[in-house]
């Protein structure tokens, strides 16, 4: 059962329901993103989506920015197309009866293992639609995947079918198997030296594959503290838990990582009776109340997900957090409320632990409501985990289909959000689907109509997703003069208003490319201060780093419908400074020579004092900044414009 949900719709009565917080999704998919590095990002929604509800946030997670969705089975990846999701789809674990037909048909791309080619190969004769295919390498974990020593047979026949056209590899992959023990880091590096030497052998052979990806959730964590995080993070990132607000590790809360959990278990109390000492509690007498006391009856058990050993798991109720006593059982459970009684994290604290349930008007009413395990509220799912002897995805994933789910904070259908609902803050969300290179210019400049003296503008989006082609259309609708191109080089530019353009007198354009500053502090250290009340000031790759220069901003993500063609999921065309290819083109306003004098000009930031980058890093520049309208125009985006602080309270008409 689903119930959708607004904050402008009156909440109902309901017996028993998991709340799904989509807001929440998307600020995840955000933040995991920020650690991805302009990494595609696989959004795993198997199970279910983790027990959230796969098609809500397949949705929510392709509108904030996902490239690409992640299952395990076919047919859930099929039941995503039938919803009416036409993003790409990887699917990996397959047995003797999925139907390959089918999911070729439907345009499922296939994690291959090595037993399944054939079938997957008669299929794609049978349906006359080749393959696209990941291969997947067990590089330890000893599951699914060809081994290292099956691997180049394997990838021999793999290459004897895309050379018949029955298929192409579209990708590489494997799975961690300890990346969740930082301690254990050797082994994790051990298995991305699999995966290199993988790589290796199916290029050597012939193959092409633009999709090498290893980090889930915790690789990604991960990431950010080896000694070479590009090692972990590949073209892509295939993440699952992380989308949900769950820490994969046991001594690091959500909110560590910048996470917000998504679902809250909840329910009302069914039933609250004065009981004398010694007093049974459910089956076995397992508990027994150690004094007089007032016991709770709470309406969830293991028919809908309880884990049945998680005796002593906490029950918030009010602002007080009472453990579970006595065997769980399938529709209920039970809580002593002379015990524990400990604040909850959202209570003041102020009244000493404990609560006296001896008295006769017990502290706790039937109907009132019960939480389980919260978004943002203490208890988090990984008590209950612990209490079970299990993680904290399980306990998530286990809730079953008795429960309602119901969804608040959704994408509105129309593109905009509802004001004021997202969890990050934004007061509203508008979105956009800009066809061509020229139909996102002409976006931009709607957008630069909005905008004067002192505003922020955060823009994000992979490389090569247009992010220079919007700054180029903001540029046009603020009156600057032509020339806009990357600052990467540079760190920024200044963009002077031109008198005879059309708004003489208007603001400069302050175009920031913050991918190599690390803190807001070195943001200080160009002294974008000096300027940003005068001007408008563009900041790509600025999360993190220069809210602080406003307090409202606009923040617009850009993201291409084929996250897999051409950008940081896919191959790099420059192997080296000669293999670079030398038929790109120009787009308005960009000026070679600009491009060559910022990188002579650059001397400072986190490439060190007098820093001088590749030729490799030029050319990639170049494909990036260079690459032309008409190969942009084929590819469809959707823009997503969020709007935050005061300056920003109305959503932009556009």
């Amino acid at each position: 059962m689903v119930s959708a949900m607004t904050d402008r719709q009156p909440r109902q009565p309901i017996e028993r329901s998991a709340v799904v917080d989509l807001s929440a999704v998307q600020h995840n998919v955000r933040r995991l993103a920020e650690l991805a590095r302009g990494r595609t990002l696989i959004a795993v929604v198997k199970a279910d989506a983790y027990g959230h509800g796969a098609v809500p946030v397949a949705r929510a997670v392709l509108a904030a920015g996902a490239h690409m969705l992640g299952t395990a089975h076919a047919s859930e990846a099929v039941a995503l197309r039938d919803a009416g999701i036409t993003a790409p789809v990887l699917a990996w674990l397959h047995t003797p009866a999925t139907d390959f037909e089918q999911a070729l048909r439907r345009d499922v791309r296939l994690g291959l293992n090595g037993w399944e080619l054939d079938a997957v190969l008669a299929a794609a004769r049978d349906t006359g639609t080749p393959a696209t295919v990941h291969l997947k390498l067990d590089s330890g974990l000893g599951r699914n995947g060809a081994t290292v020593e099956e691997w180049p047979g394997f990838v021999e026949r793999v290459v004897a079918a895309q050379n018949a056209g029955l298929l192409s590899v579209e990708g590489i992959f494997t799975h961690l198997a300890v990346a969740d023990e930082p301690q254990r880091e050797a082994e994790t590096v051990a298995q991305l030296h699999a995966l290199s030497d993988a790589v290796r052998i199916a290029r050597d052979a012939g193959l092409d594959p633009t999709l090498i990806h290893a980090a889930n959730t915790p690789g990604l964590f991960g990431a950010q503290d080896m000694a070479d995080p590009d090692l972990m993070l590949r073209d892509a990132v295939r993440v699952g838990l992380g989308l949900y607000g769950l820490s994969p590790f046991a001594d690091r809360t959500p909110e560590d990582f910048g996470l917000r959990p998504a679902m809250t278990l909840r329910t009302r109390v069914a039933n609250v009776k004065a009981v004398p000492a010694g007093h049974g509690v459910s089956y076995g007498f397992a508990y027994r109340t150690t004094g007089p006391t007032h016991l709770a009856l709470i309406p969830l058990g293991y028919a809908d997900g309880v884990p049945r050993v998680a005796t002593g798991a906490p029950v918030r109720i009010g602002d007080r957090v009472y453990p579970v006593v006595g065997r769980i059982a399938m529709d209920q459970c039970v809580v002593d409320l002379s015990r524990g009684g400990e604040p909850a994290a959202s209570s003041s604290g102020s009244e000493p632990p404990g609560v006296d349930s001896s008295a006769a008007e017990p502290p706790v009413r039937v109907g009132d409501e019960a939480v389980l395990f919260g978004a943002g509220e203490d208890p988090f799912a990984t008590r209950w985990a612990d209490a079970a002897g299990t993680i904290n995805y399980e306990i998530v994933t286990r809730i079953s289909p008795r429960v309602p789910r119901e969804y608040v904070n959704a994408p509105d259908a129309d593109g905009v959000g509802t004001a004021g609902s997202a969890a990050d803050g934004a007061a509203w969300t508008v979105t956009r689907h800009p066809d061509t290179a020229h139909d996102t210019r002409v976006l931009a400049e709607r957008v630069a109509e909005h905008l004067r003296a002192g505003d922020l503008v955060m823009l994000n989006g992979d490389l090569g997703a247009g992010k220079t082609t919007f700054t180029q259309g903001l540029g046009r609708g603020l009156g600057v003069r032509d020339g806009i191109i990357s600052p990467t080089f540079v760190l920024s530019r200044v963009h002077p208003n031109d008198p005879d353009g059309p708004r003489p007198g208007g603001p400069d354009l302050v175009h920031v490319d913050a991918y190599r500053l690390d803190s807001a502090a070195d943001v200080d250290d160009i002294d974008l201060e000096d300027t940003v009340d005068t001007c408008v000031t563009v900041v790509e790759w600025g999360t993190g780093k220069v809210e602080h220069l406003s307090d409202s901003r606009l923040v617009i993500d850009i993201v291409r419908a084929r996250g897999t063609q051409d950008g940081p999921g896919s191959a790099d065309p420059v192997s080296d400074a000669t293999g670079a290819e030398s038929t790109v083109g120009t787009t308005d306003g960009e000026d070679p020579a600009d491009l060559s004098g910022a990188v002579l000009s650059r001397g400072s930031g986190s490439g060190g004092e007098g820093y001088s980058p590749s030729a490799a890093d030029v050319i990639r520049a170049l494909n990036d900044e260079w690459k032309s309208a008409e190969q942009l125009s084929d590819e469809p985006r959707a823009v997503i414009v969020r709007g935050y602080g005061p300056r920003w309270a109305d959503p932009l008409q556009l």
